[in-house]
């Protein structure tokens, strides 16, 4: 029987393809980030880990300007196109307020791109996952090799963000099953 024949009960609950994988990690992504920064304030955001490390506002940021890249790999207009969110000015920790971007624009900017995100995603082809090209540091790969890398990239990014938002001394905000919510 063919997939397209099968009924909705037969068929797996998970991704079976590429561009389903791809859109299960970003919706992923997309859960842990808007799950970590969900009630924290801009000074929340501000607060730094010690001895060194970025703080949730850095990190959003980067995300940001990582997601910026993965829009216009998938043919969409950016995340938020912010004249500072660029790889080269984020370098350097944000320490001080007038480094730091607007939180609350930020993070609802950030958490609008998902469902145009995810249709993109879910509209790849296997001829467009193939596509040759270059890595970010030069090596050659195929365009789902480097959405992979990118939802990998995100997804480190996420778990800082969880631990930024506990230093803000905030309650961690993704439990295991059975953990009150």
């Amino acid at each position: 029987m063919s997939e397209d024949k099968r009924k909705a009960s037969d068929r797996p609950e998970g991704p079976t393809n590429a561009s389903e994988l791809l859109t299960h990690q970003f919706r992923t992504v997309y859960a842990l980030i808007e799950r970590n920064t969900a009630g924290m304030s801009h000074a929340d955001s501000l607060v730094q880990p010690h001895p060194t490390g970025n703080c949730a506002n850095w990190i959003l940021a980067h995300l940001t300007v990582v997601h910026n890249t993965l829009m216009g790999l998938l043919g969409e207009s950016p995340v938020w196109d912010h004249q500072r969110l660029t790889l080269g000015t984020l370098y350097e920790p944000i320490e001080r307020e007038e480094q730091a971007f607007d939180w609350d624009t930020m993070r609802s900017r950030f958490v609008a791109s998902r469902d145009r995100c995810l249709a993109a995603l879910t509209r790849l082809t296997p001829e467009a996952l193939a596509r040759r090209m270059t890595g970010p540091f030069g090596d050659p790969t195929t365009m789902a090799g480097l959405l992979g890398t990118l939802a990998v990239h995100q997804t480190y990014h996420a778990g800082q963000l969880a631990v930024s938002r506990r230093v803000a001394g905030l309650e961690g905000a993704v439990k295991a099953p059975g953990q009150a919510a």
